[in-house]
């Protein structure tokens, strides 16, 4: 059995100027994504890979500016998010009242729609060796419209999945609070796996967006949305600036009494 985990390494940059790159190659792959998913949207949903190249390549390489691999990574990228939409769309049916008062359902698929889906995050997938690199010294070399760059990781956590047990994929470039962090999802085979005595295997990824995200060994995939749990916690943030612009004795134990209410709320 494939063990898969993401690893989540904080890195600095040698320069101001390396950040600059980096911002510039995040949002030329944003922009490439938006054309993409805007071809798929306006030509019946074209999923795969293969015939997305033959048409696109060349204009995300002139266009866009990106390398070779980073034109690639745009197509699975844009496809990967349009797969996983269907997904959530199968999932929530259309619910309708016949003629004769029944309730019917009627499965969704992408022609629900009614835009392309948009990319917004910058976001830069780099795949191993052609793009990124780790060093004997222990940083990493990244690639970018322009030039390679190098990183040092902050922290030495990562290292055991560099050992050679584990098969590296492609590294995702974040940046969030002024950090930058590499995301770089690993894969290791599992020998004492004894597949005969599990009869169901689910995994279940946690966040925010999205509470839990859990698959099977099927592929049957399910989405559980963090939409209700983002829109308490906004309305909190809101009741909490009103009571701080208060100021008085009252507001700051009503402060008290919701923070607790909420930590309370996210908790459960």
């Amino acid at each position: 059995m494939e063990l898969t985990k993401t690893v989540k390494i904080q890195i600095k940059l040698a320069a101001e100027a390396d950040g600059d790159l980096l911002r510039q190659a995040m949002e030329q792959y944003r922009l490439a994504c938006d054309d993409v998913s805007r071809y798929v949207f306006d030509h019946g949903f074209v999923l795969n890979t293969t015939k997305l190249q033959i048409v696109l390549y060349r204009d995300l390489r002139t266009q866009f500016g990106l390398k070779a691999q980073m034109a690639q990574s745009v197509l699975r990228t844009v496809t990967a998010r349009y797969k996983a939409v269907r997904t959530q769309l199968k999932q929530k049916p259309y619910r309708y009242q016949d003629e004769a008062g029944k309730w019917q359902k009627h499965a969704k698929d992408l022609t629900w729609l009614w835009h392309p889906i948009s990319f917004q995050r910058p976001q830069l997938d780099l795949v191993r060796r052609r793009d990124w690199a780790i060093r004997k010294d222990g940083s990493f070399s990244l690639n970018t419209l322009d030039r390679r760059i190098t990183v040092w990781p902050v922290l030495n956590h990562w290292r055991d999945y560099f050992d050679g047990t584990w098969k590296l994929g492609t590294a995702k470039v974040l940046t969030s609070g002024g950090k930058w962090y590499l995301h770089i999802g690993a894969t290791k085979e599992v020998p004492d796996y004894i597949q005969d005595q599990t009869v169901h295997v689910v995994g279940v990824d946690r966040g925010l967006r999205f509470l839990a995200t859990a698959f099977d060994e099927t592929g049957r995939t399910i989405y559980r949305s963090g939409t209700r749990a983002l829109n308490k916690r906004r309305r909190y943030k809101h009741l909490r600036a009103k009571l701080q612009a208060k100021g008085t004795k009252s507001a700051k134990r009503v402060l008290k009494r919701i923070r607790q209410r909420e930590n309370r709320w996210m908790s459960n």
